[in-house]
């Protein structure tokens, strides 16, 4: 069973945010699945740094979309995403110098308390002024989001298993 199971409480209503958090969600049951399995740590360890590095992407479609909406508090949410990322890769560290599983379990738990604190805390503040501005038509109308495809379901990242 996933550590993780995507409900409709968790979705903020921007079908672009809301796949960003399901990949999120798809890496962390990766991780956590992988220790509960016995998989190789080297193979943990690419799919935490994939982890990393979506989250990154997903904070640059956010600020994105804030400065786009022209939400005031965008500066806020960037500066708080700095320190989610510092986080992060401290929380890989940790992940990658451990040897005992408890301590790689933590961690993992740790990750999914920062996601439902990030889609159910911080998002929030944002949502319904990304609405009020049409959010929704904005990304409709363009094919890319800085340059990138916009995530359509979440997929297994290649190489990763």
């Amino acid at each position: 069973m996933p550590l993780i199971v995507w409900t409709d409480q968790m979705s903020v209503g921007v079908k672009l945010l809301d796949n960003d958090h399901k990949k999120l969600v798809l890496l962390i049951n990766q991780l956590h699945d992988g220790l509960m399995t016995g998989r190789a740590k080297l193979g943990l360890e690419r799919i935490f740094q994939g982890l990393v590095s979506y989250t990154r992407v997903h904070h640059a479609h956010e600020e994105q979309l804030l400065v786009e909406a022209s939400f005031q508090g965008s500066v806020a949410h960037k500066q708080e995403h700095e320190s989610t990322i510092e986080r992060a890769v401290e929380l890989q560290m940790r992940f990658n110098s451990s040897e005992e599983l408890a301590a790689e379990l933590e961690v993992i738990n740790q990750l999914r308390e920062w996601l439902f604190r990030h889609i159910q805390g911080s998002d929030q503040e944002f949502v319904a002024h990304l609405k009020a501005k049409g959010v929704d038509a904005l990304l409709a109308s363009r094919k890319t989001l800085d340059g990138m495809e916009p995530a359509k379901e979440p997929r297994v990242m290649q190489g990763v298993w």
